[in-house]
């Protein structure tokens, strides 16, 4: 998939399909009868799971059939794009066997995780999916609950 460096709108159909599955407004659940209970499938899903560095991120709202939705922050070292970043969390997530789990992207922006300082700073937005209000607040709170440790800032300036 390819991505305009400026704007971020896909320049072929694989990015056209990327950035369609990962915005699709529809049902997530499809409804058959899943797990009973709370969250059997979604609690086994980390909620944070981000590389070490400056990177772009993505925030997926999760779903599985008979669950509440989850919302999860993930990014991979390497990957040029929001879509890409998207991508590498299903891909992840189908190949553990977890191909029930739906996801469609809320926001992303840019995350600093340097471990070694216990310091994680998330901020800006993403060119393809539009900035969102009040993603990268969430975000900071959800990896916050993940790293209590860590000093974690938010901003909703910069690219």
């Amino acid at each position: 998939a390819k991505y305009d460096d400026e704007t971020g709108v896909p320049l072929n159909e694989a990015g056209r399909r990327v950035v369609e599955r990962a915005t699709a407004k529809g049902s997530l659940d499809d409804g058959n009868a899943g797990q009973k209970g709370s969250s059997e499938v979604l609690d086994k899903i980390p909620a944070v799971e981000i590389a070490e560095g400056k990177w772009k991120y993505v925030q997926i709202e999760l779903t599985a059939p008979g669950e509440p939705p989850k919302l999860v922050v993930r990014n991979t070292a390497g990957l040029p794009y929001h879509p890409d970043m998207y991508y590498a969390a299903m891909d992840k997530l189908e190949k553990e066997g977890l191909g029930q789990v739906k996801g469609r992207v809320i926001g992303g922006g840019r995350i600093e995780y340097y471990p070694e300082q216990k310091t994680v700073s998330i901020y800006g937005y993403s060119k393809t999916f539009g900035r969102v209000k009040g993603c990268n607040q969430k975000s900071a709170e959800i990896v916050e609950l993940a790293y209590p440790d860590h000093k974690v800032s938010w901003s909703d300036d910069g690219y």
